[in-house]
């Protein structure tokens, strides 16, 4: 059985840091005066109707990837849309997301070199320059994975012939950034009076190979950039924890079964962790 996850005090989920009893150094992208387990998430801040132009907003902000999301609607659909390019007439209603990485901003520094543009004499590029190609499928992945996760979670059948429009702007990123994603498009529906199932909640968790330490393989909680950079496999949950509902199952990488079933439970864990201040947040706004 998986330990439940390690909440923080003063409203904060974790801390920045994983633990270095666990075997993990502090990454460049935190304070080194606090460690956390691999089993509790990174520092969550939840804020709702931060912008004054939408309908619905929040900004989240988990350990040092931070994403913001409006929401506007629901308006009424054109006509072309409401088929969808079939025959059939879709009377109900649809749900429209978008997630773009703000310049810059999206990508960390180690990924930004990778990412850099190269002509083919070896000459150019650098931290600078990115692939606009390769930013755009990120882009269009994340765009996909949003809508799959918090499309089951909507009302759209009561909202006939209309359209909710749903932006992401990822203003940093380090690590965990989908999940980050559908948890502030989530708080953002709420906050727009779009009527909903249930809040959903995400969260992601790595597998890095213990051969260092010989403790066998780590599962770590909400990873940062760095420590996915290390991971041989990644798995991202996004779940109504109400009815224990999954929406969104995402797995890349080879692990044992066991390690499989391990994971899961830490990211089912982590979901309901995360919901649990999503409605504090709400309650309280």
């Amino acid at each position: 059985v998986v330990p439940p996850l390690v909440p923080g005090v003063s409203g904060l989920v974790g801390l920045t840091e994983r633990s270095s009893s666990n075997g993990g150094d502090a990454d460049d992208a935190g304070d080194s005066s606090t460690t956390r387990s691999n089993r509790a998430l990174r520092r969550l801040l939840l804020s709702t109707s931060v912008l004054t132009k939408s309908d619905g907003s929040a900004l989240l902000e988990l350990g040092h990837t931070k994403v913001l999301c409006s929401v506007h609607g629901p308006r009424s659909a054109a006509a072309s849309s409401l088929t969808g390019g079939k025959s059939d007439f879709n009377a109900g209603g649809q749900l429209n997301c978008e997630v773009r990485l703000a310049p810059s901003f999206g990508l960390n520094p180690q990924t930004a070199v990778s990412e850099a543009v190269t002509s083919l004499d070896g000459r150019g590029g650098g931290a600078g320059q990115f692939r606009s190609s390769a930013i755009s499928l990120d882009e269009i992945r994340l765009s996909s994975g949003l809508n799959d996760a918090i499309a089951p979670s909507v009302r759209l059948d009561r909202l006939p012939k209309c359209v909710v429009d749903v932006f992401v702007l990822v203003l940093q990123s380090d690590g965990s950034v989908l999940p980050a994603a559908i948890t502030a498009a989530s708080l953002a529906l709420a906050d727009a009076g779009i009527e909903l199932f249930d809040l959903v909640s995400s969260c992601s968790v790595a597998v890095v190979d213990g051969e260092e330490t010989d403790k066998g393989d780590s599962i770590l909680a909400d990873p940062n950039e760095s420590e996915l950079l290390k991971s041989r496999s990644q798995l991202t949950l996004a779940t109504l924890p109400n009815s224990r509902e999954v929406t969104f199952w995402e797995q890349t990488g080879r692990i044992s079964a066991s390690t499989s079933s391990e994971a899961i439970e830490l990211a089912r864990d982590g979901c309901a962790t995360v919901h649990k201040f999503m409605r504090e947040s709400l309650i309280n706004k």
